[in-house]
C-alpha cells in the first residue's frame, strides 16, 4: 500500500520504518527543513543558532527510563547504544530557601553543613510520605477526568514537586499545570521517577539515522500541506506548492491542534475528538550560564534543577552529566528561566510545538486510539500513550500492526 506519514518525529519516523519493514511504499512528509519532532541534537539535525559550539548536545529528548520497554527493544534493534545516566533534582525557591538532592549535597559540601543540608532533605522526605503513599495506592478510575489541582489541593513545597515534574517531563508552563490531567500525571511520576535511567551515546537524533539508514520509502522536507482530503478508496494530500499526491490511508503524527486544520473534510466525530486540542509552544535554551547556582553556593548541579523566579517556575538540566560531556565548561538546557541568563552565554535557541494538555483534551484520548483506521485515517503520538517517548512508539507499533492486518 501507499501510505503517507504526516511528521517527521519519533513517533511518524518509527511508524515508517515499521511499515516499510513490511513492505509498503512510505513517504514521510515534514514543513520543517529538519526531520525529528521534539529530538533537536545540536550538530547533528540542528545547527546552534546563537553560538559557534561544536559540542553535541540536546536541545530536547534528553533521557530515557529503563522502564520504556518498547523504546529499549527499538534501540537494541537499530543497534543504538545506550549509557547509564543518573538522575536527581534540586529545588531552589526565590525566597532563598532551597532542597538539594543526595548527589548535589555530597558535591557540594562537608562537615556540619552537608549533615545540615542532609537532614533537610530527609525532612522533606518524611514531610512527602503520605503525598507518595496516596499516589502509588491511588486507581486509576479515580484519575478519570480530574485535574492535578484536584488531586494536588494545597499548595505546599511537596505538592509542587509533583508539579514541577510534570512540567519538565512535558515541557508545560507551570501555571498550566493544575488542569493537567491527573490520569496521565499521576502514572507516569509513579512508574518513571524511583528507576534507573539511560542516555543515548551520540546524541538521541542517533536513532533517527539509524532509521534513514534502513528506510527505503520518500522523505519530503519543507512540505506545507494545504489540505488532506478523504474519499472512500483513497486520500488525497495537495501541498501549498501545487503538487498533488494520492495514498491509500495516512497518518497523522502531528501535534493533535493541527489535525482538524489538516483535514478538508473532518467529521463530526473527529471535530468533537480534536477540537479541544491546543498548541503549546515551549522555548528551550542551551547556555553556559551558572551564576543561578553562584547565588545559593553551589558549584555542581544535579541533572535537573527547578529555580523560582518572578516569572514563576522554570528548570535547568545539567548536559554535561546527562550528554556525557567532560568539559570544564557547564552546558546547560534552560526552560522558562531566560531572565536568569547573560545572552551572551546563549549557544542555541530552540522553539517546540508541544500539546497543551488538559482535562478537556485528554478524555478523548482512548476514543481515538479505538477509532484509527476510520476513513483511511490513523493517528500516533506520545500524546496517546503516556506523553512520553514510550508513548510514541508504542502508538506506532500500534498503528503499525493494524495498518498491516488490514492489508
Amino acid at each position: 500500500m501507499k501510505i503517507a506519514i504526516i511528521g517527521s518525529g519519533a513517533s511518524g519516523m518509527v511508524t515508517a520504518y515499521l511499515l516499510n519493514k513490511k513492505g509498503h511504499h512510505i513517504t514521510v512528509f515534514e514543513k520543517q527543513p529538519i526531520l525529528g519532532g521534539h529530538i533537536r541534537t545540536l550538530n547533528k539535525n540542528v545547527q546552534p543558532n546563537h553560538s559557534h559550539c561544536k559540542q553535541l548536545l540536546e536541545g530536547g529528548v534528553l533521557e530515557f527510563p529503563c522502564v520504556f520497554h518498547n523504546f529499549l527493544k527499538l534501540m537494541q534493534e537499530l543497534e543504538v547504544e545506550l549509557e547509564p545516566v543518573n538522575m536527581g533534582s534540586a529545588l531552589f525557591l526565590k525566597d532563598g530557601r532551597h532542597f538539594l538532592s543526595e548527589l548535589v549535597i555530597q558535591k557540594n559540601f562537608t562537615g556540619i553543613q552537608r549533615a545540615i543540608e542532609s537532614l533537610k532533605l530527609k525532612t522533606f522526605y518524611a514531610c512527602s510520605f503520605e503525598l507518595s503513599l496516596k499516589m502509588y495506592l491511588i486507581q486509576i478510575q479515580e484519575l478519570y477526568n480530574q485535574s492535578m489541582s484536584q488531586f494536588l489541593k494545597r499548595q505546599c513545597v511537596q505538592n509542587w514537586w509533583l508539579k514541577l515534574l510534570t512540567m519538565y517531563s512535558y515541557s508545560m508552563p507551570f501555571n498550566a499545570i493544575d488542569n493537567f490531567p491527573a490520569e496521565l500525571a499521576i502514572p507516569t511520576l509513579r512508574e518513571y521517577v524511583f528507576v534507573d535511567w539511560v542516555r543515548i551515546k551520540g546524541g538521541v537524533y542517533s536513532y533517527i539515522e539509524k532509521i534513514l539508514e534502513r528506510f527505503k520509502g520518500d522523505i519530503l522536507v519543507n512540505a506545507e500541506i494545504r489540505e488532506i482530503f478523504r474519499q472512500p478508496n483513497s486520500v488525497k494530500i495537495g501541498l501549498s506548492n501545487g503538487v498533488k499526491y494520492l495514498f491509500d490511508k495516512v497518518v497523522f503524527a502531528t501535534p493533535p491542534d493541527q489535525v482538524i486544520k489538516l483535514l478538508c473534510n473532518p467529521t463530526d466525530e473527529e471535530i468533537k475528538r480534536f477540537s479541544p486540542w491546543q498548541k503549546n509552544l515551549a522555548k528551550t535554551v542551551i547556555h553556559t550560564d551558572t551564576s543561578m547556582y553562584a547565588r545559593h553556593g553551589i558549584k555542581q548541579s544535579s541533572e535537573f534543577d527547578f529555580f523560582q523566579t518572578d516569572d514563576g517556575w522554570g528548570y535547568n538540566a545539567c548536559l554535561n552529566q546527562l550528554c556525557g560531556i567532560s568539559s570544564s565548561l557547564q552546558y546547560s538546557l534552560a526552560f522558562n528561566l531566560n531572565d536568569a541568563i547573560a545572552k551572551d552565554k546563549i549557544l542555541h535557541i530552540q522553539e517546540h510545538h508541544t500539546p497543551l494538555y488538559t482535562v478537556n483534551s485528554f478524555k478523548y484520548r482512548n476514543e481515538v486510539v479505538m477509532t484509527n483506521g476510520e476513513n483511511n485515517t490513523y493517528h500516533v503520538g506520545a500524546y496517546l500513550g503516556d506523553g512520553l517517548h514510550e508513548g510514541a512508539i508504542l502508538s506506532a507499533i500500534r498503528v503499525a500492526q493494524l495498518i498491516e492486518k488490514s492489508s
